[in-house]
């Protein structure tokens, strides 16, 4: 009995032992993806180092490479969470109390993905401006990341049209005309204009993909 305690006390340990390693873990991947936004923040991707991010987050070299291969690695992740953000601000629409409440829907969906990419004003920039052109490679999964919001707005028209609310299209043409507006606006409201705010944002650009410029 006192062995099978002594068994029970020595497993117990262990578990613990590896859960605080797994604990050190990812509070260091974490701290070194923080420091990466950080250093990118304010040199931009193509002007920061891998040794500038490495002191930023005050870990070894090797420290660091034992998470991430490479720099790209580092922002291909940052990309991957903020996905991640933009996806899960997107809620499904309900027709329930008619075409007024989802319209508010619809304007809250895109509040809500605009304040995401508020939130990751530096990582948001990047995207739009220094991002493209890095090797053919990374130009793929740019193109990836685009095409999965584009999913996501496909995914909101065709779901728009069963229920009444968007007319006929071509959903695939118009999801990537409503991310190229969302790009744009985004880029210029971060960059040279006047800051705005994301309820002005969100209603502009809602009103321009869903009646255009012209009064008919």
């Amino acid at each position: 009995m006192v062995w099978a305690d002594q068994m029970a006390e020595r497993d117990a340990d262990k578990d613990g032992r590896k859960q605080r390693a797994s604990a050190r873990r990812s509070h260091r991947r974490g701290q070194i993806l923080a420091a990466s936004r950080k250093v990118f923040s304010v040199k931009g991707y193509h002007a920061c180092s891998v040794a500038e991010i490495i002191a930023e987050a005050r870990v070894a070299r090797g420290t660091f490479y034992l998470y991430f291969p490479s720099k790209r690695a580092l922002f291909e992740e940052l990309l991957e969470q903020m996905f991640s953000q933009i996806a899960g601000a997107v809620r499904r629409i309900t027709v329930d109390g008619g075409l007024d409440p989802a319209l508010e829907q619809m304007y809250g969906n895109v509040q809500r993905v605009i304040e995401v990419l508020v939130g990751n004003r530096d990582l948001t920039i990047i995207l739009l401006r220094e991002a493209v052109g890095l090797d053919a490679d990374f130009d793929h999964k740019l193109n990836v990341f685009y095409d999965r919001l584009s999913d996501i707005i496909d995914s909101a028209l065709q779901l728009g049209q069963s229920m009444g609310l968007v007319r006929e299209c071509d959903t695939r043409l118009v999801s990537h005309c409503v991310l190229g507006s969302v790009k744009e606006a985004m880029l210029r409201a971060l960059t040279g204009e006047a800051a705005r705010d994301t309820d002005e944002l969100a209603r502009g650009i809602l009103d321009y993909n869903l009646r255009g410029v012209f009064k008919v």
